[in-house]
């Protein structure tokens, strides 16, 4: 297959901390978006009078075509010029999750919904392609601790945010909330982050999928990461249920996961300001390490205790520190393949994990839940830990050794 030289004239956006937060606030928009479907499904179901499979559907096929497909996307990114579309994303996006209470018919739902599956799943790979060229290169892994936190505090206020508007405004106004989504996709475009210099040689010329193959520590890598993504995914969709078991308020439960999302978005920080000192494999297994630890003792007891709730911030943050490290390794491995490498680790890993997790729950009807959870946590994180001691690390220029 020939491919076209780059366009010479294509201008790039400056490497430096201004795009890296814009690129983060991108990231922010992108999730929020996405993380306010679970509050509209009773909506959907009292408007379109559908079933709990039915409105289960609409989550599964948003979720799955959102992830599913960013490898695939990532592939495609890293050969053709389609970050060029990446603003636009965001913004379209937003105006489709936004506008769903205006549609009357449930199949139009499900194709609106679909589209705007395919733009969350286009967002991540495009973004995580444009990155490398815009982080300052003493900093990379704090660069992409900040880039992946805008998503995670997108995530985790998001069902919050929209609760309060529709209990204020009601979702015929949801369109409201497009609007900052709309700003920074044009900050995005002013400031040229939907542009990228292509590497056309011999490496890039290769798909990625058959170099994936052919690369045991790549392999090892995405199996470390997607294996633990199963504990992180179980304890995101059991958390309220969980506290409901134990005869807590849904408004508990909800704070509970809130507090596990806020600490996976400061362990991720922490693990990507780690990764630019230690060597990436010392900083997974010491997450992994104490993944087991904060697991085991939380379980022992939830409640809504300040230690309790101390324990459940300090697990999301183990659970979510492997995130930025797994991304920075990856696009270490692949480095003529960064929108690949990324979007294995942001969206493969979280497809993966989303759907183990109904095996936690067939678990939990065989025994209890925080007996399931706890089987899932320990022996699994211990899995992902053991497949990373076979990982090779490609030398960190700034450090001396690599562990």
């Amino acid at each position: 297959m020939t491919i076209k030289p780059a366009n010479a004239t294509l201008q790039l956006p400056l490497p430096g901390w201004p795009n890296v937060l814009l690129m983060s606030c991108g990231h922010f928009m992108s999730d929020f978006f996405t993380h306010i479907l679970p509050v509209l499904l009773p909506l959907f179901a009292l408007q379109f009078d559908i079933s709990y499979s039915q409105s289960a559907l609409i989550f599964t096929i948003f979720s799955v075509i959102s992830y599913i497909l960013q490898p695939l996307i990532g592939i495609l990114a890293d050969r053709m010029r389609i970050t060029l579309i990446l603003p636009h994303t965001i913004a379209l996006s937003a105006l489709l999750v936004c506008t769903v209470s205006w549609f009357d018919s449930y199949t139009l739902l499900l194709i609106v919904l679909t589209i705007s599956g395919l733009c969350s799943g286009f967002f991540h790979p495009l973004s995580a392609g444009v990155m490398p060229s815009i982080m300052p290169q003493t900093n990379k892994g704090l660069a992409t601790s900040i880039y992946i936190a805008g998503g995670n505090i997108g995530g985790a206020v998001a069902p919050l945010v929209v609760a309060a508007f529709i209990a204020i405004w009601s979702e015929d106004y949801l369109v409201v909330l497009a609007l900052p989504a709309f700003a920074v996709s044009l900050l995005m475009l002013r400031r040229k982050l939907h542009h990228r210099q292509l590497q056309h040689d011999s490496a890039t010329a290769q798909i990625p999928f058959a170099k994936l193959a052919g690369s045991k520590d790549y392999v090892l890598l995405n199996l470390s990461i997607c294996l633990r993504s199963w504990p992180h995914c179980t304890f995101i969709t059991f958390l309220p249920l969980l506290y409901s078991s134990l005869n807590y308020s849904t408004a508990e439960g909800a704070t509970a996961l809130v507090i596990y999302m806020v600490g996976a978005v400061a362990g991720g920080l922490v693990s990507g300001s780690l990764a630019d000192k230690w060597p990436l494999r010392r900083i997974l297994i010491c997450s992994y390490c104490l993944i087991a630890l904060f697991s085991f003792t939380f379980l022992q007891g939830p409640d809504m205790s300040l230690i309790s709730l101390a324990l459940l911030f300090l697990n999301g943050g183990a659970m979510y520190a492997a995130i930025p490290v797994g991304v920075v390794w990856g696009q270490r491995l692949m480095p003529q393949h960064p929108a690949f490498a990324g979007s294995m680790i942001l969206g493969f890993s979280f497809a993966i994990g989303f759907s183990l997790t109904p095996l936690t729950g067939l678990g939990a009807d065989y025994s209890d839940l925080i007996t399931a959870l706890l089987y899932i946590a320990i022996p699994v994180t211990m899995l992902a830990l053991i497949a990373i001691l076979f990982v090779h690390e490609p030398r960190n220029p700034r450090l001396k050794s690599t562990a």
